[in-house]
């Protein structure tokens, strides 16, 4: 039983990696809500406070490849049985539920972060990487790692913490609550545990990079005519050059700010006289990769180039107008994507 319980307690101080967040499915749980509006300190209702960090944090799990789930959306009720329902039936594999602390006390103060008591290594090793992020990013006292049998934490499939932000019936943690700022970094907190507990390096995501035509980061020659009668063009207009036995590309040049894996897309306005076999040529760490795409069909959407490692910096894009004659291809517009 002595081996047993020192094996036990290894798993639960151990760290727990896993593959990343992206592709995971992450359920974020605003507590209160509707006819339930929870603490209330200073004018400023935990319902709110709540629904506001849990909607910024699905926006940052978001960018970062993650699918979100939320039970609620909107100051609306949610039974704690309807929420474990909602993480439960779609299949949810982290569990993340955001309240303020209140007590009769206002010198009360502080973070802390539960787990059920008894649950697996898994539970507690993300309550272990969110509450540290959560006391750095909020700058409040460390309540310290805890454990309860609250509703949705007993109730819930999949490894899951609730974390008490702040006390919202304390003046100085009340005014971080009540600041859009302080809000942003709650959420940032909670995606960087997250991270952290999936084996990352705690980032915050990289938002798409999308050049257009018109983009100082885009350039061509006098050869690429500007059109704009394409209703299925990108921004306000595109280039388009007639085909010929030559490169003369159109290119874009973004500043790629992370290394790694990006996936490129393309946008061009689709036609007959679109050229079949139009080329593009990406830049990438291995040097230049030539995509060839059909323009007269998929047009008015992204549609992928494949995706490439990436160094920092300009890793272009460029659109040749080589290809066989008697048809124009599109320079419209290019989206990297951070993956």
């Amino acid at each position: 039983m002595k081996v047993l319980s020192i094996i036990c307690l290894a798993l639960l101080c151990s760290s727990v990696a896993f593959a990343g967040v992206a592709g995971q499915k992450i359920c974020i749980d605003p507590g209160h809500g509707g006819s339930d509006p929870g603490a209330v300190g200073f004018g400023l209702e935990e319902e709110d406070v709540n629904l506001d960090i849990g909607l910024r944090a699905r926006d940052l799990f978001q960018l970062d490849g993650a699918t979100v789930i939320m039970t609620r959306t909107s100051d609306v009720y949610v039974s704690l049985q309807g929420r474990c329902d909602i993480a439960n039936n779609n299949g949810a594999d982290r569990f993340l539920c955001t309240h303020c602390n209140a007590h009769s006390d206002s010198s009360a103060n502080g973070t802390e972060t539960f787990c059920c008591a008894g649950c697996s290594a898994t539970s507690y090793d993300l309550r272990n990487k969110i509450n540290p992020e959560m006391v750095s990013h909020m700058q409040t006292v460390n309540r310290g790692l805890k454990t309860a049998d609250f509703y949705v934490l007993v109730n819930t499939n999949m490894p899951a913490i609730l974390c008490e932000v702040a006390f919202i019936t304390n003046a100085a943690d009340n005014a971080k609550l009540a600041s859009g700022t302080w809000r942003q970094e709650a959420a940032r907190a909670y995606l960087h545990g997250t991270q952290s507990h999936y084996g990352e390096v705690p980032h915050d995501p990289v938002s798409d990079i999308i050049i257009d035509n018109s983009s100082g980061s885009f350039s061509c020659s006098a050869n690429w005519a500007t059109g704009t009668s394409a209703a299925d063009k990108y921004g306000s207009d595109y280039r388009w050059r007639s085909t010929a036995a030559t490169s003369d590309p159109a290119t874009w040049t973004p500043n790629i700010p992370v290394a790694g894996s990006w996936t490129v897309y393309a946008w061009w306005s689709a036609g007959t006289n679109r050229s079949p076999n139009s080329a593009y040529q990406v830049n990438t760490t291995s040097g230049a990769v030539n995509v060839y795409v059909n323009q007269q069909t998929n047009g008015g959407q992204w549609n992928s180039l494949g995706t490439f490692n990436l160094g920092t910096g300009g890793y272009w894009v460029k659109k040749s107008c080589w290809a066989s004659t008697g048809y124009v291809v599109i320079a419209d517009a290019i989206k990297w994507h951070k993956n």
